[in-house]
């Protein structure tokens, strides 16, 4: 269900989970005009506003800048960067921007010699940023030390646009690439590829990828087609995804629940999957949105994993909620009961019906309830002062369950 919205043509990135309460950044997305085709840019900082029932964010903070962004990540380590056009990269103080100052660019560099449109930060360590742009050109960069970023062996032959950018989510030394038609995937410990996917069969060109929170060798590859695909059987994919209709232009696995993956497409739909499910086709498990644009970015909030934002080419940032609504009432009816329990009534019938629209149908909701829902740790009274309890403490490792018994003591004031 979409719960605010924002009209505008801006690249996103949600606050880090560890922020409370969570933030969203929005920069004005390179290479997209307006009805006015104004050339003016700002990176602005919206709060999420749930207790206010409109469908508009609040506006925390906002700063104009020189230059429109190709994509935006923000860093736990108090930092937004910008990718911009010319091989730019600029680094802005979350803190400042909060604060509203106008020094908040604390740097910039121009290291890269094309379009910067690539960027990830390390799920690790938040100072290490990841970057891409044309030529397969990619950096590894210290935000701590943006003077001497690190380059991760030779660039991948022939030279191409840098697609995307991931960060392997259980190995932190391991980076994944998009560049035209395949995949790359370095070790940065020996500063060299390891590996190269590419689909043999359809020649598709991957324009985004995400990692499996918890399967290492698991990644998904998107862009002509959506797939699955694991690193220990690499000559094919594991499953490919059937639901858009157009090419796939953004993905998002959620780290709170590995069986849910967010995927956006040109024929403006947001669609919601089952990875774990490699039957042919895939499982879809809800659709999302579906706009008349086509949808450039869909990402998950860290912080509220029922929270997801989509953005689309037609001047629009969407959050939707994945968990389904209550149901509407049947306003109508209910008075009807109630005008019927009492004498005398008989003259309202001859006032005209107001009409009503008819609410907007709610969305499928999943057919299980996500992870972070379901219930962990149980506890039981027993006979004799007994507690029954078990669940997994965050010392245990490995997927099973302990069950404790406690004896409860009781103390009475003397």
């Amino acid at each position: 269900m979409r719960i605010k919205e924002l009209k505008r043509t801006v690249n996103v990135a949600w606050s880090p989970a560890e922020h409370h309460p969570a933030l969203l950044a929005a920069g004005a997305a390179a290479q997209h005009v307006d009805e006015s085709f104004s050339s003016t840019s700002s990176l602005d900082i919206y709060g999420l506003n749930l207790e206010d029932s409109s469908m508009d964010l609040e506006l925390k903070s906002s700063l104009q800048t020189p230059n429109k962004f190709q994509k935006i990540v923000w860093s736990g380590a108090g930092t937004i960067v910008g990718g911009c056009d010319n091989g730019l990269l600029q680094f802005y103080s979350t803190e400042k921007l909060l604060q509203g100052s106008s020094d908040a660019l604390v740097g910039s560099c121009t290291k890269h010699t094309g379009n910067v449109s690539a960027l990830d930060i390390n799920p690790y360590q938040n100072n290490l940023l990841a970057s891409g742009a044309a030529d397969s050109e990619i950096f590894i960069w210290d935000l701590n030390n943006t003077s001497q970023p690190m380059a991760p062996g030779s660039r991948s032959q022939p030279h191409d646009l840098v697609q995307a950018l991931a960060w392997n989510q259980q190995v932190q030394h391991i980076l994944g690439s998009t560049i035209s038609n395949r995949c790359v995937v370095w070790d940065l410990r020996k500063n060299e590829p390891i590996m190269k996917l590419s689909d043999g069969n359809s020649r598709s060109t991957w324009r985004a990828l995400a990692w499996h929170p918890e399967v290492a060798t698991q990644v998904v590859l998107a862009g002509d087609t959506l797939q699955l695909w694991d690193l220990r059987l690499a000559a094919s994919p594991l499953v490919t995804l059937e639901g858009h209709s157009a090419g796939v232009t953004s993905v998002s696995w959620c780290r709170q629940d590995a069986a849910l993956l967010l995927s956006a497409g040109q024929d403006g739909r947001v669609l919601c999957w089952d990875p774990r499910d490699t039957t042919p086709g895939g499982k879809l498990l809800t659709s999302i949105a579906s706009g008349t644009g086509y949808c450039y970015s869909v990402s998950w909030c860290p912080r509220a994993p029922a929270l997801l934002a989509s953005c689309s080419a037609e001047q629009h940032v969407a959050l939707h909620s994945l968990l389904q609504p209550a149901p509407v009432e049947n306003t109508s009816a209910n008075q009807s009961t109630i005008m019927d329990s009492f004498g005398g009534v008989d003259s309202f019938n001859q006032l005209p019906a107001v009409a009503r629209a008819a609410p907007a149908p709610a969305p499928p909701a999943l057919p299980v309830a996500p992870a972070w829902l379901k219930c962990h740790t149980r506890a039981k009274f027993a006979f004799g002062g007994k507690l029954v309890t078990f669940g997994k403490s965050a010392q245990e490792e490995g997927p099973q369950k302990l069950v404790y018994v406690s004896q409860v003591c009781e103390y009475s004031s003397i």
